[in-house]
């Protein structure tokens, strides 16, 4: 039995990716009925394998028929009510409750002229990076089905990289959108903070959520965020606009492996780097290969205000949620997080002034000489499905995460963006996503140069 699950072979859209769909439905090529049937059959052959769907709803609604993705479907991740789906945020703690009110997002991800179909998986509350859960089960990553998909958006991951659809809404907390797209072989935005409408962490002492999506095309992810700053832009961060190409500017851009604490990457990710960076100096841009730049700690600061989120969900869930919410069915790492926060509780205010005033002064004067960061977006290959589990004890998965998301959560921090691109591979032949991030606001910066090294076929 294959290991291997692609179905861009089935059906009449290929490989094409969201843009080119909705100028063929807009060129008459192709229905959008059309286009929805193939996404279904698409569907039929690859979730069963892959298990990235939690909901479906396969009819063809209202769209905006003269945006950029006007006709292409859309799974929306299992975070984020949706008008007329459930929404379990993964958890045995709430319910198949029909949501009768879209979150405020919503409207924003339709104004890019796609239509909303079913809800992706997600690790529960978006806690872990792995997208395993008691109540769906594991979500299987598409280039071998053994191994994680990353999380928290790992349902989303799944569905793009299998090639489902060609674009899936992702939701980024602590690297939940790029790391994914690492895991997948996708491209993965983390945009500025404010980007979206309705973050669900805004009221929170640090707004570290964003919305975004994964995409299998540069293009894509420029046009998303170029339609969405269309419904509204922010109204202080600098305007992304329409990205279509590379820029002539070549970059001063600061790579590095290691953990704040110095700990070195693996070796099949360190040594994917340097071949990154070595392209990047290929094609005119200046590369530093520097230690980790971020003070030690500052990654054991985000656990503590990490944990802090996972015990105000279950203190305050059934606020948050209703009344149907029972915290006693939430999973053991979600509890146990929760209860780490006690262990942490000396550390959890003095983290979030520093995180909040020292490690965003520190992450900003870098630019002062650099134009991009690049890192691995994680610090170890692809794990198996299991080395994450839900029944780990909360401090075997802290341990073991301390060696893995070691690099994305400083822009969840800093409210910076960064984006994942498929670049590189492992041992095993599973991707490795190569991370640049920039200063908040510098979305195009990051978009430029990942349109030029996709044009210079740099993509695995």
């Amino acid at each position: 039995m294959s290991t291997k699950v692609s179905v861009d072979d089935i059906g009449i859209l290929k490989g094409l990716d969201a843009t080119a769909i909705s100028q063929g439905i807009k060129d008459k090529q192709f229905t959008a009925q059309e286009v929805l049937d193939c996404v279904q059959e698409r569907a039929a052959i690859a979730n069963p394998k892959i298990n990235a769907i939690v909901a479906e709803k396969y009819e063809l609604s209202m769209y905006n028929k003269d945006a950029v993705f006007a006709g292409v479907p859309m799974f929306i991740k299992d975070l984020v009510n949706v008008n007329g789906f459930p929404c379990r945020m993964g958890s045995l703690a709430l319910t198949d409750k029909i949501r009768t009110k879209d979150d405020p997002v919503i409207p924003q991800v339709l104004s890019t002229g796609c239509y909303i179909i079913g809800k992706s998986s997600t690790s529960e509350f978006g806690l872990l990076p792995t997208t395993e859960t008691l109540v769906n089960g594991d979500t299987r990553n598409p280039h071998h089905l053994d191994y994680s998909t990353g999380g928290s958006s790992g349902g989303a991951g799944a569905l793009v990289g299998a090639g489902i659809v060609p674009i899936a809404h992702t939701m980024d907390g602590g690297g939940s959108t790029r790391i994914p797209a690492s895991c997948c072989g996708l491209v993965g935005l983390k945009p500025s903070r404010g980007r979206h409408i309705g973050s669900s962490t805004k009221s929170l002492p640090i707004d570290i959520n964003t919305n975004g999506i994964v995409s299998r095309s540069v293009r894509d992810t420029a046009n998303y965020y170029h339609a969405i700053e269309q419904y509204q832009a922010h109204p202080t961060l600098p305007p992304i606009g329409l990205v279509t190409e590379s820029s002539k500017k070549r970059l001063r851009i600061a790579m590095y492996t290691t953990s704040p604490e110095g700990v070195e990457s693996h070796t099949d990710t360190v040594s994917a780097l340097t071949n990154v960076g070595k392209i990047c100096e290929g094609l005119g841009h200046q590369v530093d290969y520097i230690s980790n730049p971020h003070y030690a700690g500052s990654g054991l600061e985000f656990l503590a205000y990490y944990s802090s989120l996972a015990w105000i969900l279950k203190r305050f869930g059934k606020v948050a949620f209703g009344m149907e919410f029972q915290s006693s069915k939430i999973e053991i790492f979600s509890r146990d997080l929760a209860s780490y926060r006690r262990r942490l509780g000396k550390l959890s205010p003095k983290a979030v002034r520093r995180l909040k005033t020292v490690f965003v002064e520190e992450y900003n004067a870098l630019f002062s000489k650099y134009d991009v960061l690049l890192s691995p977006t994680l610090g170890r290959p692809v794990p198996k499905l299991g080395y994450y589990g839900v029944e780990n004890p909360v401090i075997a998965s802290i341990m073991r995460l301390n060696s893995y998301v070691n690099f994305t959560t400083v822009q969840n921090a800093t409210g910076a963006p960064a984006i994942s691109l498929p670049m590189a591979k492992c041992s095993n032949g599973l991707p490795i996503g190569a991370m640049f991030a920039a200063k908040i606001g510098c979305e195009k910066t990051l978009l430029e140069l990942a349109f030029e090294l996709e044009a210079a076929g740099k993509f695995v």
